[in-house]
């Protein structure tokens, strides 16, 4: 065989009781358009992360290494605008406790890579001084390859015919929404967050029809933190420590893959600010979280700054 999409087309036809799809060729699209959609959501909002999440229900697993940001602009109002991107790559492949059924062409060291790069914006308004709300919408562009290790020759036609020269071309929307909530609360900084966001991604899968085929998910998240003030100083700069949890719930294309419908995240940061006015760079952090679910085990470990705006 020729993809990974094989590994899914198993994964999703012999451990889990799945939507039923007019083709093989369904199977393997809506499969590859999932895991892109997985990519998006299962990545932070901040600074350069890495992380390894398990798919415990279909035994594959997810390698990320994403790097997003969002700059707001300034403004003399309630209202202003920002900038939101992100480039990433993923590498997708085959659990150790994946077996593969009798006779099979692919071995369990076929991967799919997928490299991602988006640009968009967004407004936000000030409702009041502890309370925002935004919105925006971020067109990402991503291109799949595959690495392929064959055990024999067999090449199924209909799984062959879905990429030119091994790659194929993608394109996602997102759009976001979300609240914010910051309380007043001496020496320390509560929080809590909500927030949707939506992907669509379409892909062409010919060379003659461009997005002739979609997949659609959304996530619904809700977050609790607390950071702390200063917490040690040294000269203008200065530490402080953050704890959250976060829920998520996850509907559309991509639960019928991954075979969850909701996931858990715990994590701590750990903060390196500047007080220096003039500087660019507002704050460094380090960042170490962990994800689990009842079908998922993973961590994220994250490092960069934030932008002085």
């Amino acid at each position: 065989m020729k993809t990974l999409f094989l590994i899914f087309i198993f994964a999703l036809l012999l451990k889990a009781e799945v939507q039923t799809f007019n083709s093989t060729d369904d199977v393997a699209k809506q499969a590859h358009l999932a895991n892109i959609n997985a990519l998006l959501i299962f990545t932070s909002q901040d600074g350069l992360n890495t992380g390894l999440f398990h798919f415990t229900k279909v035994s594959v697993d997810m390698q990320i290494y994403n790097l997003p940001f969002r700059y707001h602009f300034e403004s003399t109002s309630d209202l202003n605008y920002f900038l939101v991107g992100n480039v990433g790559y993923s590498r997708v492949f085959a659990s150790q406790d994946f077996v593969l059924p009798p006779n099979s062409p692919i071995s369990t060291d076929t991967h799919l890579q997928t490299y991602t790069g988006g640009v968009g914006m967004g407004l936000r308004y000030k409702l009041r001084d502890d309370l925002n709300i935004l919105g925006g919408l971020e067109l990402i562009y991503s291109r799949s390859g595959v690495n392929v290790k064959q055990s024999d020759e067999g090449i199924a036609a209909p799984i062959e015919d879905f990429f030119n020269n091994n790659y194929n071309d993608n394109l996602s929307y997102k759009l976001l929404f979300e609240a914010d909530y910051r309380p007043k609360v001496k020496y320390m900084q509560p929080y809590a967050k909500l927030g949707y966001k939506f992907y669509d991604t379409k892909s062409d899968f010919s060379v003659t029809k461009l997005t002739t085929f979609f997949s659609q998910s959304s996530v619904i998240s809700a977050s609790l933190g607390l950071q702390t003030d200063a917490l040690y100083r040294y000269n203008d700069a200065y530490l402080s420590l953050e704890g959250y949890m976060n829920a998520n719930y996850l509907q559309g294309d991509v639960v019928k893959s991954i075979q969850f419908d909701n996931y858990y995240k715990i994590g701590g940061v750990g903060y390196w600010y500047l007080e220096d006015k003039e500087s660019w760079i507002e704050r460094f952090f380090l960042e170490v979280s962990t994800i689990s679910a009842d079908g998922l085990e993973g961590y994220n470990f994250g490092i960069g700054f934030t932008l002085n705006y």
